[in-house]
């Protein structure tokens, strides 16, 4: 008898315990002794800025408005959330009421460049958010701090709210299971919702210093370029600021990625014989890959190479189309090896009057320390009214075009030059050694 009245006894505190704590400890982490995980208040900033706390944030998204009522609102839904599927996870932001998301296009580019001023907006234009918005924003800053135990207080209850997307949702579901994070949905559709984009390029460049931290150089460069690339076609204008961050941190990556042998780039082996130059070796690889386009300076800087060859030495060359796009409203230049950005310079374009013409040409010929040739005059290199910098590289099938440096660098960033485009002479330098006679430019407006 004692020992079925010390097992009831035992049932009933189990039960107990379970209703009053089970479903906090459903959605609370815990250490393994079950201790509640903690997490710091404050979170993590970018160089440059300072976040609010965490706790500042919950106050503003739990402040009180007249919106607060709007979580039972009746909001139109483009279908029942019952008929989806996680596998098309649709983005219906086109279909909704564009006044019960508050402004997407705006909260997508602040998550992505200002960050930090995410609990200002909540307090000032953002206050007439719902709570399930604002819990929502909340999810997404904090899956791009990399504090994903957080996150599962912020998401309950987001699939349920009426003025949630399910595309929205999907995108705080791969962030918590630690997905791979990309800008188009499951149906390989570019997101129409400016707020998904905005969180997904957040998240990704969370991934991209993970990966540099791991020293995980060529995915660290693979995120890079895919940042770099997604701005320029963002609903937003680019931030200068945010792309000069990027362009830095791909210079860094690089250097260990395509700018080393060791990087795992596609390319092919040549084993250096005696008497062996690189302008030799050049022309041979070419004569047996006559699509490549391919210079010395490409195979030096591929292979970190300086002075004379080694007999026996193995160089690399690499095999991925190379090409230039040239973005004439965000004013940037970006060299590619295939589909990837290797690196990334501001530059500046034709002023007023003189503006630079769209379109696509192939480099021509290269000078250094080039002369000046304006109509009906010869200005040598070194003159002062010369305007070319220290490098010049021709555009093929153009008015005169070129790309060269400059001896105004507060001009970059501009519409500053008679229709070409400038570089500071250090990138054009840089630019000049390593882009191949005959690449394809393209100039896009």
């Amino acid at each position: 008898m004692r020992t079925w009245i010390l097992v009831l006894l035992g049932g009933g505190a189990l039960y107990f315990a379970w209703t009053q704590y089970g479903s906090v400890d459903a959605s609370t982490p815990t250490n393994g002794d079950g201790s509640e995980v903690e997490f710091p208040d404050t979170l993590e900033d970018k160089p440059g800025g300072a976040l609010n706390s965490l706790a500042d944030l919950q106050a503003a998204a739990d402040a009180a408005d007249s919106s607060d009522e709007s979580e039972s609102a009746e909001v139109a839904r483009p279908q029942d959330r019952e008929a989806e599927t996680a596998s098309a996870e649709p983005d219906e932001f086109d279909e909704l009421d564009l006044n019960a998301l508050g402004d997407p296009l705006y909260e997508g580019s602040l998550l992505l460049h200002r960050p930090d001023d995410l609990q200002g907006y909540l307090n000032d234009r953002g206050k007439g958010l719902s709570k399930a918005r604002k819990r929502l924003l909340i999810a997404y800053l904090l899956l791009a701090r990399g504090q994903h135990g957080q996150v599962p207080k912020y998401a309950d209850g987001l699939e349920e709210a009426p003025d949630v997307t399910a595309g929205e949702v999907a995108l705080v579901m791969r962030g918590l299971n630690r997905e791979k994070i990309g800008l188009h949905d499951a149906s390989g559709r570019p997101w129409a919702n400016p707020l998904v984009l905005g969180a997904s390029m957040a998240m990704i460049d969370r991934q991209a210093d993970e990966a540099a931290i791991a020293a995980e150089w060529g995915e660290t460069s693979q995120h890079l370029s895919t940042l770099l690339l997604a701005e320029l076609d963002a609903p937003w204008q680019p931030d200068q600021a945010t792309m000069e961050r990027w362009a830095v941190s791909l210079a860094d990556a690089q250097s260990s990625h395509r700018w080393s042998p060791d990087g795992d780039w596609p390319g092919i082996e040549v084993t250096v014989r005696n008497g062996d130059t690189l302008i030799g070796i050049r022309q041979q690889v070419l004569r047996e890959r006559p699509t490549l386009t391919l210079c010395t300076g490409l195979i030096e800087r591929a292979n970190r190479q300086k002075g004379y060859l080694r007999e026996n030495q193995v160089l690399r060359i690499p095999t991925d189309r190379v090409r230039t796009i040239v973005d004439l409203s965000a004013k940037w230049l970006y060299y590619l090896h295939g589909n990837e950005v290797v690196a990334a310079y501001r530059v500046a374009t034709g002023r007023e009057g003189q503006e630079t013409e769209p379109g696509r040409h192939l480099v021509g010929e290269k000078q250094e320390e080039p002369t000046w040739f304006p109509k009906g005059r010869v200005v040598p290199y070194g003159d002062p009214e010369n305007p070319l910098g220290t490098r010049w590289i021709g555009l093929e099938n153009s008015n005169s075009l070129g790309i060269h440096g400059t001896w105004e660098p507060e001009t970059i960033g501009s519409m500053a030059s008679d229709g070409c485009i400038r570089l500071l002479n250090e990138d054009v330098e840089e630019l000049f050694e390593i882009i191949p006679k005959g690449t394809e430019v393209i100039l896009r407006p």
